[in-house]
Protein backbone atom coordinates (compact mmCIF):
# COMPACT_ATOMS: atom_id res chain seq x y z
CA UNK A 1 0.00 0.00 0.00
CA UNK A 2 1.39 3.42 -0.92
CA UNK A 3 1.60 6.19 1.61
CA UNK A 4 -1.42 8.48 1.55
CA UNK A 5 0.53 11.73 0.97
CA UNK A 6 3.95 12.87 -0.16
CA UNK A 7 4.94 16.47 0.52
CA UNK A 8 7.47 17.95 -1.90
CA UNK A 9 9.44 21.00 -0.77
CA UNK A 10 11.84 22.65 -3.24
CA UNK A 11 14.53 24.38 -1.22
CA UNK A 12 16.86 27.08 -2.46
CA UNK A 13 18.06 29.57 0.14
CA UNK A 14 14.69 29.60 1.91
CA UNK A 15 15.92 31.95 4.63
CA UNK A 16 14.58 32.48 8.09
CA UNK A 17 11.16 31.00 7.35
CA UNK A 18 12.45 27.53 6.46
CA UNK A 19 12.62 26.34 10.06
CA UNK A 20 9.00 27.42 10.59
CA UNK A 21 7.97 25.71 7.36
CA UNK A 22 9.50 22.40 8.44
CA UNK A 23 8.08 22.71 11.95
CA UNK A 24 4.57 23.28 10.58
CA UNK A 25 4.86 20.17 8.42
CA UNK A 26 6.09 18.06 11.33
CA UNK A 27 3.19 19.20 13.53
CA UNK A 28 0.43 18.07 11.16
CA UNK A 29 -2.51 16.36 12.86
CA UNK A 30 -2.52 13.89 9.95
CA UNK A 31 0.64 11.87 10.50
CA UNK A 32 0.86 9.33 7.67
CA UNK A 33 2.98 11.14 5.11
CA UNK A 34 6.52 11.49 3.79
CA UNK A 35 8.41 14.68 3.05
CA UNK A 36 10.88 15.04 0.19
CA UNK A 37 13.03 18.15 0.40
CA UNK A 38 14.83 18.80 -2.89
CA UNK A 39 17.76 21.10 -2.23
CA UNK A 40 18.88 22.83 -5.40
CA UNK A 41 22.08 24.56 -4.46
CA UNK A 42 21.27 26.31 -1.19
CA UNK A 43 24.13 28.24 0.41
CA UNK A 44 22.34 29.78 3.40
CA UNK A 45 22.09 26.75 5.68
CA UNK A 46 18.77 25.48 4.30
CA UNK A 47 20.35 22.20 3.18
CA UNK A 48 21.90 21.60 6.59
CA UNK A 49 18.59 22.33 8.33
CA UNK A 50 16.80 19.88 6.04
CA UNK A 51 19.40 17.19 6.77
CA UNK A 52 19.10 17.79 10.51
CA UNK A 53 15.30 17.48 10.28
CA UNK A 54 15.65 14.21 8.36
CA UNK A 55 17.88 12.84 11.12
CA UNK A 56 15.27 13.74 13.73
CA UNK A 57 12.18 12.63 11.78
CA UNK A 58 12.26 9.50 9.61
CA UNK A 59 9.41 10.79 7.46
CA UNK A 60 11.80 13.35 5.94
CA UNK A 61 14.43 12.73 3.30
CA UNK A 62 16.63 15.14 1.39
CA UNK A 63 17.67 14.99 -2.25
CA UNK A 64 20.51 17.26 -3.33
CA UNK A 65 20.30 18.41 -6.93
CA UNK A 66 22.33 21.56 -7.60
CA UNK A 67 21.17 22.05 -11.19
CA UNK A 68 17.85 23.53 -12.30
CA UNK A 69 15.19 25.66 -10.68
CA UNK A 70 12.03 25.11 -8.68
CA UNK A 71 10.33 23.25 -11.53
CA UNK A 72 13.11 20.69 -11.79
CA UNK A 73 13.15 20.32 -8.00
CA UNK A 74 9.42 19.62 -7.92
CA UNK A 75 9.69 17.10 -10.75
CA UNK A 76 12.46 15.25 -8.91
CA UNK A 77 10.30 15.20 -5.78
CA UNK A 78 7.25 13.89 -7.63
CA UNK A 79 9.11 10.99 -9.22
CA UNK A 80 10.83 10.10 -5.94
CA UNK A 81 7.50 10.18 -4.08
CA UNK A 82 5.57 7.12 -2.93
CA UNK A 83 2.35 8.79 -1.85
CA UNK A 84 -1.03 8.45 -3.48
CA UNK A 85 -1.31 12.25 -3.37
CA UNK A 86 1.27 14.99 -3.78
CA UNK A 87 1.27 18.27 -1.84
CA UNK A 88 3.68 21.06 -2.74
CA UNK A 89 4.93 23.42 -0.07
CA UNK A 90 7.33 26.31 -0.71
CA UNK A 91 10.18 26.51 1.76
CA UNK A 92 9.24 29.93 3.11
CA UNK A 93 5.55 29.11 3.64
CA UNK A 94 3.71 27.37 6.49
CA UNK A 95 0.73 25.08 7.05
CA UNK A 96 -2.00 25.02 9.66
CA UNK A 97 -1.98 21.88 11.81
CA UNK A 98 -5.09 20.48 10.13
CA UNK A 99 -4.06 21.34 6.54
CA UNK A 100 -3.27 17.82 5.32
CA UNK A 101 -6.05 16.24 7.35
CA UNK A 102 -8.79 18.37 5.82
CA UNK A 103 -7.56 18.12 2.24
CA UNK A 104 -6.88 14.40 2.38
CA UNK A 105 -10.21 13.58 4.04
CA UNK A 106 -12.04 15.60 1.39
CA UNK A 107 -10.15 13.90 -1.44
CA UNK A 108 -10.92 10.43 -0.05
CA UNK A 109 -14.55 11.24 0.78
CA UNK A 110 -15.26 12.50 -2.75
CA UNK A 111 -12.86 10.17 -4.57
CA UNK A 112 -11.29 13.28 -6.05
CA UNK A 113 -8.11 13.56 -8.09
CA UNK A 114 -7.45 17.06 -6.74
CA UNK A 115 -8.39 18.72 -3.46
CA UNK A 116 -8.18 22.50 -3.18
CA UNK A 117 -8.05 24.65 -0.05
CA UNK A 118 -7.87 28.37 0.58
CA UNK A 119 -4.85 30.32 1.71
CA UNK A 120 -3.76 33.34 3.71
CA UNK A 121 -1.02 35.87 3.06
CA UNK A 122 1.56 36.32 5.80
CA UNK A 123 3.46 39.62 5.63
CA UNK A 124 6.95 39.61 7.09
CA UNK A 125 7.18 43.37 7.61
CA UNK A 126 4.09 43.57 9.84
CA UNK A 127 3.76 39.92 10.99
CA UNK A 128 0.13 40.15 9.91
CA UNK A 129 -2.23 37.92 7.96
CA UNK A 130 -4.74 38.56 5.21
CA UNK A 131 -7.10 35.99 3.76
CA UNK A 132 -6.63 35.18 0.10
CA UNK A 133 -9.17 33.71 -2.28
CA UNK A 134 -10.97 30.40 -1.86
CA UNK A 135 -13.85 28.44 -3.29
CA UNK A 136 -16.84 27.41 -1.18
CA UNK A 137 -17.23 23.74 -0.32
CA UNK A 138 -18.03 21.88 -3.51
CA UNK A 139 -17.32 19.07 -5.92
CA UNK A 140 -16.59 19.79 -9.58
CA UNK A 141 -16.20 17.71 -12.69
CA UNK A 142 -13.29 18.25 -15.03
CA UNK A 143 -14.92 20.93 -17.18
CA UNK A 144 -16.26 22.95 -14.25
CA UNK A 145 -12.96 22.89 -12.39
CA UNK A 146 -10.78 23.67 -15.41
CA UNK A 147 -13.08 26.52 -16.42
CA UNK A 148 -12.78 28.05 -12.95
CA UNK A 149 -9.01 27.55 -12.87
CA UNK A 150 -8.38 29.24 -16.22
CA UNK A 151 -10.07 32.37 -14.89
CA UNK A 152 -7.37 32.49 -12.17
CA UNK A 153 -9.73 34.31 -9.84
CA UNK A 154 -11.43 32.31 -7.10
CA UNK A 155 -9.38 29.25 -8.05
CA UNK A 156 -5.73 30.15 -8.56
CA UNK A 157 -3.01 28.52 -10.67
CA UNK A 158 -0.73 27.99 -7.65
CA UNK A 159 0.65 24.46 -7.31
CA UNK A 160 0.68 24.88 -3.55
CA UNK A 161 -2.56 24.86 -1.60
CA UNK A 162 -3.73 21.68 -3.35
CA UNK A 163 -3.46 17.90 -3.20
CA UNK A 164 -2.86 16.19 -6.55
CA UNK A 165 -3.21 12.48 -7.18
CA UNK A 166 0.32 11.45 -8.11
CA UNK A 167 -0.91 9.54 -11.16
CA UNK A 168 -1.81 12.85 -12.79
CA UNK A 169 1.94 13.48 -13.12
CA UNK A 170 3.24 9.99 -13.79
CA UNK A 171 0.47 8.61 -16.03
CA UNK A 172 0.27 11.68 -18.24
CA UNK A 173 3.94 12.73 -18.08
CA UNK A 174 3.16 16.19 -16.74
CA UNK A 175 6.40 18.04 -16.14
CA UNK A 176 6.82 21.40 -14.43
CA UNK A 177 9.08 23.74 -16.44
CA UNK A 178 11.89 25.85 -15.02
CA UNK A 179 10.44 29.27 -15.66
CA UNK A 180 8.70 32.05 -13.77
CA UNK A 181 4.93 31.50 -13.40
CA UNK A 182 5.40 27.77 -14.00
CA UNK A 183 2.19 27.13 -12.06
CA UNK A 184 0.13 28.80 -14.79
CA UNK A 185 1.51 26.34 -17.34
CA UNK A 186 1.43 23.16 -15.24
CA UNK A 187 -1.73 23.34 -13.15
CA UNK A 188 -4.17 23.54 -16.13
CA UNK A 189 -2.70 20.28 -17.42
CA UNK A 190 -3.30 18.55 -14.10
CA UNK A 191 -6.86 19.86 -13.95
CA UNK A 192 -7.48 18.72 -17.53
CA UNK A 193 -6.59 15.14 -16.60
CA UNK A 194 -8.55 15.19 -13.32
CA UNK A 195 -12.02 13.66 -13.38
CA UNK A 196 -13.13 15.12 -10.07
CA UNK A 197 -12.03 18.10 -7.95
CA UNK A 198 -13.15 18.92 -4.42
CA UNK A 199 -12.80 22.29 -2.72
CA UNK A 200 -12.58 22.75 1.04
CA UNK A 201 -13.64 26.08 2.50
CA UNK A 202 -10.78 26.77 4.88
CA UNK A 203 -7.51 28.70 4.74
CA UNK A 204 -4.75 26.38 5.90
CA UNK A 205 -1.84 27.44 3.72
CA UNK A 206 0.12 30.54 4.74
CA UNK A 207 1.86 32.17 1.80
CA UNK A 208 4.73 34.41 2.88
CA UNK A 209 5.30 37.82 1.33
CA UNK A 210 7.66 40.57 2.41
CA UNK A 211 5.21 43.45 2.04
CA UNK A 212 1.58 43.92 1.05
CA UNK A 213 2.66 45.43 -2.27
CA UNK A 214 2.98 43.87 -5.70
CA UNK A 215 6.22 45.80 -6.29
CA UNK A 216 8.01 43.76 -3.62
CA UNK A 217 8.93 41.28 -6.37
CA UNK A 218 12.24 42.06 -8.06
CA UNK A 219 10.81 42.40 -11.54
CA UNK A 220 13.05 41.43 -14.44
CA UNK A 221 12.65 41.16 -18.20
CA UNK A 222 12.76 37.37 -17.85
CA UNK A 223 9.77 37.46 -15.49
CA UNK A 224 7.74 39.54 -17.92
CA UNK A 225 8.66 37.36 -20.91
CA UNK A 226 7.73 34.19 -19.05
CA UNK A 227 4.42 35.70 -17.93
CA UNK A 228 3.55 36.53 -21.55
CA UNK A 229 4.66 33.05 -22.66
CA UNK A 230 2.10 31.39 -20.39
CA UNK A 231 -0.55 32.45 -22.93
CA UNK A 232 0.70 30.49 -25.98
CA UNK A 233 1.74 27.57 -23.76
CA UNK A 234 -1.70 27.18 -22.19
CA UNK A 235 -3.54 27.77 -25.44
CA UNK A 236 -1.47 25.23 -27.37
CA UNK A 237 -2.12 22.58 -24.71
CA UNK A 238 -5.88 23.19 -24.97
CA UNK A 239 -5.71 23.21 -28.79
CA UNK A 240 -3.73 19.96 -28.89
CA UNK A 241 -6.39 18.29 -26.75
CA UNK A 242 -9.25 19.63 -28.84
CA UNK A 243 -10.91 21.63 -26.07
CA UNK A 244 -9.86 25.22 -26.69
CA UNK A 245 -13.32 26.13 -28.09
CA UNK A 246 -14.86 24.90 -24.82
CA UNK A 247 -12.60 26.98 -22.60
CA UNK A 248 -11.65 30.08 -24.57
CA UNK A 249 -14.00 32.32 -22.61
CA UNK A 250 -12.43 31.28 -19.30
CA UNK A 251 -8.94 31.45 -20.80
CA UNK A 252 -9.51 35.07 -21.83
CA UNK A 253 -9.63 36.03 -18.16
CA UNK A 254 -6.00 34.98 -17.83
CA UNK A 255 -5.12 36.75 -21.08
CA UNK A 256 -6.63 39.98 -19.76
CA UNK A 257 -4.75 39.59 -16.46
CA UNK A 258 -1.48 39.38 -18.39
CA UNK A 259 -2.33 42.14 -20.84
CA UNK A 260 -3.25 44.72 -18.23
CA UNK A 261 -0.36 43.79 -15.92
CA UNK A 262 2.24 44.33 -18.64
CA UNK A 263 2.71 48.13 -18.27
CA UNK A 264 3.36 47.97 -14.52
CA UNK A 265 5.65 44.94 -14.81
CA UNK A 266 7.65 46.41 -17.69
CA UNK A 267 8.15 49.76 -15.96
CA UNK A 268 9.49 47.98 -12.89
CA UNK A 269 11.87 45.87 -14.98
CA UNK A 270 13.12 48.85 -17.02
CA UNK A 271 14.38 50.75 -13.99
CA UNK A 272 12.89 54.09 -15.00
CA UNK A 273 13.97 54.12 -18.65
CA UNK A 274 10.85 55.59 -20.28
CA UNK A 275 11.76 54.89 -23.91
CA UNK A 276 12.73 51.30 -23.18
CA UNK A 277 9.48 50.82 -21.26
CA UNK A 278 7.35 52.10 -24.14
CA UNK A 279 8.99 49.78 -26.68
CA UNK A 280 8.82 46.78 -24.37
CA UNK A 281 5.16 47.40 -23.51
CA UNK A 282 4.29 47.71 -27.20
CA UNK A 283 6.05 44.46 -28.13
CA UNK A 284 4.66 42.53 -25.17
CA UNK A 285 1.09 43.62 -25.85
CA UNK A 286 1.49 42.81 -29.54
CA UNK A 287 2.59 39.28 -28.66
CA UNK A 288 -0.43 38.81 -26.37
CA UNK A 289 -2.77 39.89 -29.18
CA UNK A 290 -1.02 37.57 -31.63
CA UNK A 291 -1.26 34.63 -29.24
CA UNK A 292 -4.98 35.17 -28.83
CA UNK A 293 -5.91 35.78 -32.47
CA UNK A 294 -3.62 33.64 -34.61
CA UNK A 295 -4.07 29.97 -35.46
CA UNK A 296 -2.39 27.24 -33.42
CA UNK A 297 -0.21 26.48 -36.45
CA UNK A 298 1.22 30.00 -36.25
CA UNK A 299 1.71 29.70 -32.48
CA UNK A 300 3.63 26.45 -32.88
CA UNK A 301 6.17 28.31 -35.00
CA UNK A 302 6.77 30.96 -32.32
CA UNK A 303 10.22 31.03 -30.79
CA UNK A 304 9.29 31.37 -27.13
CA UNK A 305 12.93 31.80 -26.22
CA UNK A 306 13.10 35.03 -28.22
CA UNK A 307 12.32 37.83 -25.74
CA UNK A 308 9.94 40.65 -26.53
CA UNK A 309 10.93 42.52 -23.36
CA UNK A 310 14.62 43.35 -23.06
Amino acid sequence: MPLPVSIVIPAHNCGEMFSQCLASVRSQSFRDFEVIVVNNGSTDGSAELAEQTAEEDSRFRVIHHPQGGAGTARNIGVYAAQGEYIAFVDGDDRLSEDYLEKLYQAACREKADIAVGGYCYYFLNSHSFREGTSLPEGVYDRDEALGLLLQDNRLKFYLWGKLFRRDLFTKYAVSIPDMYYEDAVSTPKLFYYANRVVSVDFCGYYYTRAFSRYTEVQMTADRVNDYVNTIPMIRLFLEEHGCYPDFWRSFRHHVFHVYFAIPSMVRQSAGGNVQTSRENIRRAKAKVRLCLRRSPEVLKRLDLNKPVVE
